[in-house]
């Protein structure tokens, strides 16, 4: 298959421009993140990036986006397709911007907000910028918002697609109604003045490039960007041989049915140049916040389409046309309202990655790693600073262990597949928050031994420096290990622990809101992933 050409197109006529260009739409992705970490007041956002930005076309396929969360920009045209769902592409003006949380709506969990703003050049409408955020507070039953409980509603305030700028000003009765529903509102309104800025500074990028192409060449390179990834996967995936894979794994509970151990099952078929995900036999939505909405299930599918053909195609619109997705309505992997979701995002997104990539090894083990820590770990904390003399609240993931592959082994202490957030300083975190952090280490001989070994995971432990904290866990693989590839062993299991005036009081997988007292300790360690090949026992370790 030729991949040069695309008959008619700008690519086949000036191929050097078609690069320029759209390498430039990329980039101005990785600027528009740069600016809202920069502006933003949230060491989430600031030092963590737990943020993501996208380029979506007038239609809103996505053309472009930055090098940042796979949960995130999967379930990107979900997002722009339900804000013109509620406001038709004909009535958008510039400067206007809708915000959105809703997982029911296009969105992913209700602590990211996404905020979608059209761009215009010369008045013809070119597309749109996207961010989504992770505010660390949306309101609900436990502070940081990501907890264990039995319906949506009391996850935290939930925004369907609404205007929130009309040509270029802010609708401060909408802000007002959101900031009066959050935990530290001073906060939450500086981060979303960051993303602000973040669209002010990709519009004026994109603009900049119409001037300098024509808005009609922008808009036409947009299109071309997407048929030429599209082209570039169904060539990969025809190089490969035919097969039809299943795998099924239970996930560790939804922290309020004793005893759940729901099923996640994929069948896989790869045929030619297509592949298809069926989740039919998949359980139906829990009582807990592990369900996925349907663009969580999406994301994680695309985001192992792109690992497993290699990293190499620049992920838009255009990887995602030839892939089926199946997911039952109603099911674990497409919850239906009221079911909670706010554990999708890092937990079971995490899980059904692990379990693609292990109906994957199956046919192709030499292009897939062995299971990770299948997690992002997530814990949040809030109360009353009375040294600081303010409210806080605080929301962390934490790295585990990645699986091997056949060429390494797995990374240590990394947050791996659906998320893609940085380390929280240490130092930062302590001088800002009543917290002390106790320590910070590599769990060594937690990876599943191979030919390569799996990572390692890490243990944390944090001490509270105050009274009446609220504390939850959100975590993953406390009963399912991470699986090895090719004879491979599996990983060490997560473990989460209390440390109170009682005793030591061992956590499931999920739980919370905990209220603590000054001197208690939360104790968190992630799981090893699995490793690769039949293990060499005579070989030396590092």
């Amino acid at each position: 298959m030729e991949l040069t050409k695309c008959d008619g197109s700008i690519l086949e006529r000036d191929p050097v421009t078609f690069e320029v260009v759209k390498s430039a739409l990329y980039a101005i992705c990785g600027e528009m993140k740069s600016v809202i970490m920069r502006t933003s007041f949230s060491p989430l956002l600031s030092l963590s990036a737990d943020l993501s930005c996208a380029l979506l076309d007038a239609q809103c396929n996505v053309i472009a986006q930055g090098v940042d969360i796979p949960v995130h920009l999967g379930a990107a045209r979900f997002t722009g397709l339900a804000a013109l769902a509620r406001y038709p592409a004909q009535t958008w003006r510039e400067g206007d911007g809708v915000l959105l949380n809703d997982p029911y709506e296009g969105g992913t969990h209700l602590p990211d907000m996404s905020l979608l703003t059209p761009v215009f050049s010369q008045e013809l409408h070119v597309g749109f910028v996207l961010s989504r955020i992770h505010w660390p507070d949306v309101g609900g039953i436990a502070a940081g918002s990501s907890s264990v409980c039995d319906e949506i509603i009391k996850e935290g305030l939930r925004v369907p697609p609404i205007k929130i700028l009309d040509r270029g000003e802010i609708r401060e009765d909408v802000l007002r109604l959101i900031l009066a529903n959050v935990r530290v509102p001073s906060d939450r309104k500086g981060d979303f003045q960051a993303a602000l800025a973040g669209h002010a500074r990709a519009t004026e990028r994109v603009q900049q490039l119409c001037e300098r192409y024509s808005a009609a060449a922008v808009i036409e390179i947009m299109a071309d960007t997407q048929r030429y990834s599209r082209r570039l996967v169904e060539a990969a995936l025809a190089g490969l041989p035919d097969a039809v894979v299943s795998h099924a794994e239970q996930l560790d509970g939804d922290g309020i049915t004793p005893g759940a151990a729901p099923w996640v099952k994929v069948t896989i078929r790869k045929q030619g140049s297509t592949m298809a995900f069926d989740f039919t036999g998949s359980s139906g939505c829990v009582a807990g916040p592990i369900n996925a909405p349907l663009p969580v299930t999406a994301s994680a599918v695309y985001y192992t389409v792109l690992s497993f053909l290699g990293g190499g195609i620049a992920p838009n619109s255009g990887v995602y046309a030839g892939i089926d997705v199946i997911a039952p309505e109603g099911s674990i992997v497409n919850a239906t309202y009221p079911a909670p979701v706010v554990a999708a995002n890092t937990e079971t997104a995490n899980r059904i990655a692990d379990i693609l990539l292990g109906a994957l090894a199956q046919a192709y083990p030499e292009r897939v790693s062995a299971g990770s820590y299948g997690s992002a770990c997530v814990y949040t904390m809030g109360g009353y600073d009375a040294a600081r003399e303010r409210r806080f609240v605080h929301y962390e993931t934490i790295g585990g262990g990645m699986g091997a592959t056949a060429t390494q082994c797995g990374t240590s202490g990394l947050r791996t597949h659906m998320g893609n957030t940085m380390n929280l300083p240490i130092e930062s975190m302590e001088a800002q928050l009543p917290l002390r952090f106790i320590n910070y280490e590599i769990v060594r001989g937690s990876g599943g031994k191979g030919l390569n070994d799996g990572g390692n995971g890490v243990r944390k432990t944090v001490e509270i420096l105050g009274d009446d904290v609220q504390a939850s866990v959100l975590g993953e693989r406390t009963r399912t290990p991470a699986a090895g590839v090719a004879g491979g062993r599996q990983g060490a299991l997560a473990v989460f622990r209390l440390h109170g005036p009682n005793g030591v009081q061992e956590l499931e997988a999920k739980s919370g809101p905990h209220k603590l007292t000054r001197g208690a300790r939360l104790e968190m360690v992630t799981a090893g992933g699995g490793g690769w090949g039949i293990p060499n026992e005579t070989k030396e370790k590092p």
